[in-house]
């Protein structure tokens, strides 16, 4: 058994970033898969592995090792069927994609990161619309987190806004309350 913790699988990813060999990584993490014990799940590490098939433009190997990390059941970083919805949709099957978001909306997740991966799925897609209704229902899931005073979730609401702006603009929507609040945060952090 190997012990992994997240400090190990990022420092696995910079390096793949460094050298852009997604799949020496995918195998890698897919070997580290079989004797993670301690520190981070087995699932979380097939997700990554899923991750790096994907950044290879290997869709049907990132969507096996997504199916593999629902099917291990353990504790994962957002939500495995939005890694799944992707792979699915690159491979030419939307409707098996969209059943998995439609699934991940009938759970009504707490996660605002699970919001903001279906939005970039959806964006990637071409899907202004969905992306417009998942990023504004993550931005509300992190304002109602702020306002109980859960400050960890705000990193989430920059990004989710940045999204659902541009399927805003896509769709050629005015700007709005989020619009605004997205102003004062980009004032906020310069």
């Amino acid at each position: 058994m190997t012990h992994v913790t997240e400090d190990d699988l990022d420092d696995l990813e910079f390096d793949t970033l460094r050298t852009g060999d997604h799949i020496s990584a995918a195998q890698r993490l897919a070997d580290l898969a079989e004797s993670v014990s301690g520190g981070v799940s087995r699932a979380n590490v097939l997700i990554r592995a899923g991750e790096q098939w994907q950044h290879a433009g290997v869709h049907d190997k990132a969507a096996e090792f997504y199916r593999r990390a629902l099917e291990d059941g353990g504790d994962t970083y957002g939500d495995p069927r939005a890694y799944l919805a992707d792979a699915l949709f690159e491979l030419g099957d939307h409707d098996q994609a969209r059943t998995l978001v439609e699934q991940i909306r009938a759970d009504a997740p707490r996660d605002p990161e699970v919001y903001r991966t279906v939005a970039e799925v959806l964006y990637a897609q071409g899907d202004a619309v969905g992306t417009h209704e998942w990023a504004t229902a993550g931005a509300d899931v992190v304002l109602a987190l702020r306002d109980r005073g859960e400050v960890e979730a705000i990193d989430s609401l920059e990004a989710l806004l940045r999204l659902r702006y541009r399927a805003r603009n896509d769709l050629g929507q005015p700007e709005d309350e989020y619009d605004s609040l997205l102003d004062d945060l980009l004032k906020n952090t310069t």
